[in-house]
């Protein structure tokens, strides 16, 4: 059942109704048979430049637009930083934050060593938080999981996954972006049996035009008319464009 516009404006208050949940681009919902299930963890794979953060910011701008609380967990860059990206590429997501539905923690601090010692606990820290304010949100999302875990130990990160997935099973979205290779071999395949949602991204030549390739691996609940393989780009002033298939093999 797709979120209905009256669902949305009272979505705080009846969250549990929900089972698909718009990505706030109809384009891409059309190809996804409506959206993205809710509550569920989502993994969206792909190397540097196939559009995993911005799919992510996709799916988080749908989640705001329909009245969920969303908290950013980004490694990248600070606030302000992120605000300013976001808007270039056509998500304005200033009005959330100022009204306190969008919080962002970046994970990246100017001016401190990115130290292996520090590093290898920041998904212990990370598991603690979002299990202290569970109640203060609605969709999280961890851009990227590979850098957060790449220093911890086995059991550090299948602990941090078991973690999630109770959260989720409590009626959370949680999206997580992850680099191929992040992580170890048995925690990636662990990770990919439990989510609900698994896009692997990766980049095609057309024509000489690099476009982005996503594949739907996974999705639960979704129609039979689901596109397994969806073509994009991102433009600024626009976000994710869909292209269309024929198109890109022309």
């Amino acid at each position: 059942m797709t979120v209905s516009l009256e669902v949305r404006r009272n979505v705080r208050q009846s969250a549990k109704t929900i089972t698909t949940l718009s990505t706030g681009n109809e384009e891409l919902d059309l190809r996804l048979g409506g959206g993205i299930p809710f509550p569920s963890l989502i993994l969206i794979e792909g190397d540097h430049g196939t559009g995993k953060s911005v799919l992510a910011l996709q799916f988080a701008y749908g989640a705001l637009k329909a009245g969920l609380k969303t908290y950013i967990c980004s490694t990248e860059t600070l606030v302000k930083g992120y605000l300013a990206q976001a808007k270039k590429l056509s998500y304005d997501l200033y009005d959330f934050f100022i009204k306190g539905k969008l919080k962002i923690i970046p994970i990246h601090m100017e001016g401190i060593a990115w130290a292996k010692e520090l590093a290898k606990y920041l998904l212990t820290a990370l598991s603690k938080y979002m299990v202290v304010t569970k109640s203060e949100y609605d969709v999280f999302v961890i851009d990227t999981f590979s850098v957060l875990a790449v220093y911890s130990d086995m059991s550090a990160i299948l602990n941090f996954l078991t973690e999630v997935k109770t959260i989720t099973g409590e009626g959370k979205l949680v999206i997580m972006t992850l680099h191929p290779k992040g992580v170890p071999e048995d925690a990636s395949l662990r990770l990919k049996s439990m989510c609900d949602g698994y896009f692997k991204l990766s980049l095609r030549d057309v024509g000489g035009k690099s476009v982005k390739v996503m594949e739907v691996v996974k999705l639960r609940g979704a129609p039979s008319t689901l596109d397994a393989t969806i073509v994009f780009d991102v433009e600024p002033a626009f976000g994710i464009k869909i292209i269309p298939i024929g198109l890109a093999k022309a």
